[in-house]
């Protein structure tokens, strides 16, 4: 018996949560959104033009690129090596978000 009643008030403090995570300020959430979006936008729009300070100031310096490949995970520091000869021939690569 006492397991189904704490099983029952695990349930509800779940899914209280729950409700309470759905439900939170939508305004934080949007600009938080906004927010990401434009950096995003600005960390494409700086591959796309080479510009090789931008591009990797945006990231973390614990960051961790994963790539196309499963093979392709780098952390920021031999990223920027690999990347780098892209970078100085003025076309590194073009994405765009969904």
């Amino acid at each position: 018996m006492h397991q189904k009643i704490l099983l029952f008030f695990i349930f509800l403090v779940l899914t209280s949560c729950e409700i309470h995570f759905q439900t939170g300020d939508t305004t934080e959430k949007t600009e938080a959104v906004s927010k990401i979006d434009k950096t995003l936008d600005r960390w494409h729009r700086a591959a796309a033009e080479a510009d090789f300070k931008t591009y990797f100031d945006l990231l973390s310096n614990d960051a961790v690129f994963v790539g196309t490949d499963a093979t392709e995970v780098w952390d920021k520091k031999s990223f920027m090596t690999f990347s780098k000869p892209y970078f100085d021939k003025g076309k590194a690569w073009h994405f765009k978000k969904n």
